[in-house]
């Protein structure tokens, strides 16, 4: 078990020599070592560093009760690295930290920058083998949870297929954070239900260095049912997230909170794991084109159970303009667990998401479970995934690949490995497994081929769905 070390008893060194060992902040964008990218990766070797970024509210936030970014070592000796928080109203603070093997660090972003209701934290790890995430929680009606590792890196082109700005209830916000010096001059564009919107004032927004920006939604594209925004960074590199809260009054009833990276790659195969199937869930795929060009696509339903076939969706999509597919009982009752895979035809690269809402029974007052969880194109052969106390966490391994068997194999550190449960498996050509992993420690996945590792949560709070955390280096594209 992992001892949690609050940040009043991790050895600190001073503001003064923190400033001037991290005062230049980083200058280029974090490299994982291959690409294409995923969004988390962290290196197992002292000579690999990492950047981690963490962008999100803070709890003077109306609807946000809790906001931990929290480090975990899984190194087997000391670490050193530096932390900057950065707030929407321009304060920063720096700090160095050192961690000793397997302990944790806490860090609440809202202290260190008094009045701001959003923050960037910055954590550079020289040495890497460092986990960050991060933990949001919501509050009132509203309430809900938001679990999920950081990124760590930097792009010039974001996609964010989905958000909601449908009234009653729902408010929705672009995340832009600079963690440079130099500015970002950036081009947004929204998709809202009437098509694609681009006025001038969002043209050459200004993300000025060691800032965050936040753009309402709601204000800018009022009462959309879909809300797509597309970033554009003319010059510099940012990190891109959208915050979603529902408190239960819309129009489809769900309430939650999601903070959800965006897409820094587009790709023609795009995959997304682990469908939730259970009781009162209901879930779609939201496609985004942010070319130029028509594509044709599928949407194609892979079923756990290999033997059964599920017709696909068939989709024109204009350039600039996205669909909602709702993945209903209509074909899909009495499957069983199944992955989605978004293709292109014709090779245009594309953006999805998976959205997920929850209402029990149809009642107010049901459990939060809001979930979006962004597609990718690209998996990799080995994983680490931090799991926290509050929620039993359940990981979904697929294999993307269409021709080759991926043996996957389990371990953990922190913790004994569940009794009963299997630690080895053969997954199937475009098959998926459902593990049931606990609530705490730190798990290790590790597979021939490239696979992409999902991680489902359920507690009190709500559900949550958010991918692992690459080994770097290990990223691949899965076979055709």
């Amino acid at each position: 078990m992992n001892a949690v070390r609050a940040p009043a008893v991790v050895v600190l060194v001073a503001m003064a020599v923190g400033a001037a060992v991290f005062g230049t902040g980083p200058t280029s964008t974090p490299d994982t070592g291959v690409l294409p990218p995923l969004h988390a990766g962290v290196s197992l070797t002292a000579e690999s560093g990492d950047l981690w970024f963490c962008v999100g509210p803070t709890v003077a936030l109306d609807g946000v009760d809790e906001r931990v970014v929290t480090l975990t070592s899984i190194s087997d000796e000391a670490t050193d690295g530096w932390v900057t928080v950065i707030g929407n109203l321009g304060s920063e603070v720096e700090r160095a930290f050192r961690l000793e093997p397997g302990a944790r660090l806490e860090i609440r972003p809202g202290p260190f920058v008094p009045r701001a209701t959003f923050a960037g934290v910055t954590v550079e790890v020289p040495g890497g083998r460092v986990l960050v995430d991060q933990r949001l929680a919501g509050q009132g009606s509203g309430v809900g949870v938001e679990v999920g590792p950081c990124g760590t890196i930097t792009s010039d082109v974001w996609q964010v297929p989905w958000a909601t700005t449908a009234q009653p209830g729902n408010r929705a916000m672009l995340l832009l954070y600079n963690p440079f010096r130099a500015p970002a001059i950036a081009d947004l564009r929204f998709i809202g239900d009437l098509g694609r919107r681009e006025t001038l004032d969002r043209q050459g927004v200004v993300v000025a260095g060691r800032s965050i920006s936040v753009f309402d939604l709601s204000e800018r594209i009022p009462d959309s049912s879909v809300v797509s925004a597309t970033v554009d960074v003319r010059v510099g590199q940012v990190v891109a997230a959208r915050l979603q809260i529902a408190d239960g009054s819309g129009p489809d009833g769900s309430s939650g909170l999601a903070l959800t990276p965006g897409a820094p790659e587009v790709s023609p195969r795009l995959f997304l794991p682990g469908v939730p199937s259970a009781a009162g869930l209901g879930s779609s795929v939201v496609v985004l084109n942010p070319g130029d060009e028509t594509t044709e696509l599928e949407v194609l339903v892979r079923p756990a159970a290999t033997e059964v076939f599920v017709e696909p969706y068939r989709i024109t999509l204009r350039g600039r303009q996205r669909e909602v597919v709702d993945l209903g009982p209509d074909r899909l009752d009495g499957i069983g667990p199944y992955s989605v895979e978004v293709r292109s035809l014709d090779g245009v690269p594309l953006a999805a998401s998976l959205v997920t809402r929850q209402v029990a029974d149809g009642q107010e007052g049901g459990p939060a479970g809001l979930s979006v969880l962004p597609a990718v194109g690209v998996g990799a052969t080995g994983w680490r995934i931090r799991l926290q106390g509050r929620a039993d966490a359940t990981l979904v391994i697929a294999n993307p690949g269409a021709t080759t068997i991926a043996t996957v194999s389990l371990s953990t550190t922190g913790a004994e490995w569940p009794a009963g449960v299997p630690d080895r498996f053969e997954i199937d050509p475009a098959g998926q497994i459902q593990v049931p992993v606990g609530a705490d420690g730190l798990v290790l996945v590790s597979a021939s081929v490239p696979v992409v590792v999902v991680v489902r949560r359920s507690g009190p709070e709500g559900r949550t769905t958010a991918l692992g955390v690459a080994v770097a280096g290990s990223q691949a594209r899965p076979a055709p």
